[in-house]
């Protein structure tokens, strides 16, 4: 790998750590991470929303004048880190307007292929995973209730849309590869989960901050409907399938699932203040 970074972008006297697809390069003073990337079409489109906004990490042009750069028969970035202190509830709660609405896909389309790519995938892993054949079901049905919540949009008016990321966490925030453009209840639904897995929740913070975006009516559906949507689940299951971590860290979501559920009926109180929200029956007995 040394010899491609010196190949490509002239770096000399470098320390190299590797994590997983990601080397993380040192080179005097600066920071990199050399960084496998599975989309060419979408990491141009992440550079051109993320060129000019100084916190995010910058991508580094090689010599042939790309951004991207062959390696072992894929392909990488290479992105100058920095180190920037995100506060992410001022981030959430102001994110950046984008204009690009052709880059924007509508979540039910996804949540749908996403659904019916697990029903067939656990066909083929049934009893090779204690903790996926006790679960799956559970969080399929959580799948298909943030689909049918949609549903409840009474506007179908493309969002206005920002940048947004593909999940929310202080130590990828300003790493353009997990950036997308979407309506701006996906980073607020993605911080709320993130501070209820990681024990950091506090309700009335929860009330300040909904009051603080004064949703509109659809963009409440959508965050309920995000909240339904069981990312946590699915990423790790993800991973534990790929042999990317252990079904410990799997177990740790669904030994949640009644906390999760009391948590998701206390943010739909608060936002259903004008009492105007579908009720969540099996929420709400």
């Amino acid at each position: 790998m040394k010899n491609t970074i010196l190949y490509y972008y002239g770096l000399i006297n470098i320390n190299i750590t590797m994590y997983k697809d990601k080397a993380f390069i040192k080179c005097k003073e600066d920071v990199y991470v050399f960084q496998k990337i599975y989309d060419a079409k979408e990491v141009m489109q992440q550079y051109e929303f993320t060129k000019n906004i100084a916190e995010y990490y910058k991508f580094v042009f090689n010599k042939d004048n790309s951004i991207i750069t062959p390696y072992n028969f894929n392909q990488y970035v290479l992105l100058k880190m920095n180190f920037n202190k995100v506060d992410l509830i001022s981030k959430i709660s102001n994110p950046i307007v984008s204009s690009k609405q052709d880059l924007y896909s509508p979540w039910v389309n996804l949540w749908i292929q996403k659904c019916d790519f697990v029903e067939y995938q656990i066909v083929h892993i049934s009893g090779k995973y204690k903790v996926i054949d006790e679960s799956i079901d559970y969080f399929i049905g959580m799948l298909e209730n943030a689909i049918a919540y949609l549903n409840y949009n009474l506007s179908n008016d493309l969002p206005k849309l920002y940048i947004q990321h593909k999940r929310v966490s202080e130590k990828d925030f300003y790493n353009p590869l997990n950036v997308k453009i979407d309506s701006r209840e996906r980073d607020f639904a993605e911080y709320l989960k993130l501070s209820f897995y990681n024990n950091q929740y506090n309700i009335m913070e929860g009330i300040n901050l909904l009051k603080k975006m004064k949703f509109s009516r659809d963009e409440k559906i959508r965050l309920i409907a995000r909240l339904l949507y069981p990312s946590y689940y699915f990423d790790l299951y993800e991973k534990l399938i790929n042999n990317e971590d252990s079904e410990d860290n799997l177990k740790k979501v669904v030994v949640k699932t009644t906390e999760y559920e009391n948590y998701l009926k206390q943010i739909f109180d608060i936002l259903n203040t004008t009492n105007d929200l579908p009720y969540i029956h099996w929420l709400n007995p």
